[in-house]
């Protein structure tokens, strides 16, 4: 099962629109959609007293002027710190808010709450409050859910069917240790990083299993060209505007 976009492509800012603005900053999330994007992805964490906010990594001196693990942060700490350009780090709740009149956006939520490091009950909880996020605002038929832990993946398929589609990667093996079940029976989109031969073999590889394989973040204009060929059908990038571009031109 894929979902619709021009030329059966989606292209997906990358926590926003980064090329341009901190990324997963609400800026960042609104440039992208001026840039016409089809889909927004952007990471989920939750705080010590149990907010789920949009942070990549597990500490925030990446991205902001402090330090510490997210997960050991109170919402309240959190929004104390600069995300870059004066901007805080954003709730799930406020992104939706954000996005809510654009009634065709599609949303790639990756959950980065992982069993080894966060345990089963937290993942629980990082899906199900998501999932509940996307019931309240209706957009659960424009939900991908995202993950590098098989187990999150399978929690997911297993509690929810058919509700979300499902995104994980491709060697298999990116997705841990937690595997009970080949992902070949549950994954709607598969992320590969690979050119050339290696590209093909994989895209023939995902496609016979009804899989839809995407890539992206740098992607190149020869690459792009590519991957559309080998039957690449999402790009989720830092550089939105570029690629979309690119399909226009196909």
């Amino acid at each position: 099962m894929k979902f619709d976009a021009p030329k059966g492509i989606v292209i997906a800012g990358h926590r926003g629109n980064p090329a341009l603005y901190p990324e997963n900053t609400l800026q960042s999330f609104a440039s992208a959609i001026d840039c016409g994007v089809d889909m927004i992805e952007t990471d989920i964490r939750i705080t010590k007293d149990g907010e789920l906010v949009l942070m990549h990594d597990a500490d925030v001196k990446r991205t902001t002027d402090g330090c510490g693990l997210v997960r050991d942060l109170s919402l309240k700490q959190l929004k104390t710190l600069n995300a870059g350009n004066g901007q805080s780090i954003p709730t799930l709740i406020e992104f939706l808010e954000l996005c809510k009149p654009h009634k065709k956006l599609l949303y790639d939520l990756e959950i980065k709450v992982y069993k080894e490091e966060d345990g089963a009950d937290a993942v629980a909880y990082a899906v199900d409050k998501t999932a509940q996020a996307a019931d309240e605002y209706g957009i659960s038929d424009r939900v991908i859910i995202n993950s590098f832990d098989a187990y999150v993946l399978e929690y997911t398929r297993k509690k929810y069917g058919r509700k979300f589609l499902i995104h994980g990667y491709y060697p298999y093996g990116i997705l841990g240790k937690n595997m009970s079940v080949n992902p070949d029976a549950y994954l709607d989109y598969a992320c590969y990083w690979a050119q050339g031969e290696q590209a093909k073999r994989t895209c023939e590889y995902l496609l016979s299993r009804g899989i839809a394989p995407c890539t992206g973040s740098d992607t190149t204009r020869q690459g792009f060209i590519d991957a559309v060929k080998y039957g690449c059908a999402m790009f989720t990038e830092n550089d939105p505007k570029t690629v979309l571009a690119w399909r226009d031109e196909l």
